[in-house]
């Protein structure tokens, strides 16, 4: 396990340190850290307590994999909304004419979504599952034993968000939401707060998704997907996650392009830990499981 999880630690603390120079270098101060801070600390209790014990190599991995989770969650949050501290001119305009030119009409899809509940419903409990595919997959690869499968996901989730960043940073949007009051995914706020500067200090419990495109929701409807291929549950997780790439559009307020650009991130996060001739060990363990 060790073996395995080693080079996530290692990725995920180069990660954290360059969430902290750009923090530094911004002069952007970051309050409500401590309760982020203890649940970290008693993850990591529990962990080295199961595997000191050796009688409970099991919960050892859980508590692990949850714990990197965690520290991932944060660090790729805080990665983003860096990323969206900047002013300048905003690329919605090209993505709205792409939609259109896609025959996609992103006010009227809303505009469906909302006048019928149950469909409203139906797509809202998947747009919302994120936290719960995250633990309900680390509990279910780790008690099978796929700790390479485990190290594979989060792999591919942090490329995945790696590429997402940088796509926002260089090509930044605001979203069809700005305007829209049906629009309950209040990213808007923050998102135009950042570029304005009027945030001098981020809330780490109040960090949400201010990514537009290309929508990380749909790089992980992928990766969680592919996570559990060849697995009896494969089919229900992947008809969940493809009802979670269609509540995209309207409970998360994205263009449809927004959509297609996380499928194509994280098609090409899976092809990175596969083919990359110069992969780390981590890469290639999970590669091959």
């Amino acid at each position: 396990m060790w073996r395995v999880s080693s080079r996530v630690w290692l990725m995920l603390a180069g990660l954290s340190a360059c969430d902290f120079l750009w923090c530094a270098s911004l002069k952007l101060g970051l309050s409500h850290w401590w309760p982020l801070a203890l649940a970290s600390l008693a993850l990591l209790g529990l962990t080295l307590g199961c595997r000191l014990s050796g009688a409970a190599a099991r919960i050892a991995a859980m508590a692990e994999w949850i714990l990197l989770w965690l520290i991932f969650a944060v660090a790729g949050a805080l990665l983003t909304y860096l990323a969206a501290a900047q002013d300048g001119p905003v690329y919605d305009a090209r993505l709205a004419l792409a939609d259109a030119e896609l025959g996609f009409n992103w006010a009227v899809w809303l505009d469906v979504v909302v006048a019928h509940p149950a469909l409203k419903l139906v797509l809202g409990v998947p747009y919302h599952s994120l936290v719960a595919q995250v633990v309900l997959s680390v509990l279910w690869l780790s008690w099978r034993g796929r700790d390479d499968r485990n190290a594979e996901l989060l792999v591919n989730a942090t490329l995945g968000l790696l590429m997402t960043t940088a796509l926002f940073f260089l090509f930044p949007t605001l979203g069809p939401c700005v305007g829209v009051p049906a629009c309950q995914d209040a990213y808007v706020e923050d998102l135009v707060g950042l570029r304005h500067g009027s945030l001098p200090s981020l809330d780490m419990m109040l960090l949400k998704g201010v990514i537009a495109f290309p929508s990380f929701h749909a790089v992980l409807a992928i990766l969680f997907s592919y996570a559990h291929r060849g697995s009896r549950i494969f089919a229900s997780v992947a008809a969940f996650n493809v009802l979670m790439l269609l509540s995209i559009p309207s409970e998360g307020g994205h263009y449809l392009v927004d959509v297609l650009g996380g499928i194509a991130v994280g098609l090409l996060a899976i092809v990175m830990t596969r083919v990359l001739p110069a992969r780390t060990p981590a890469l290639a363990t999970a590669a091959t499981g």
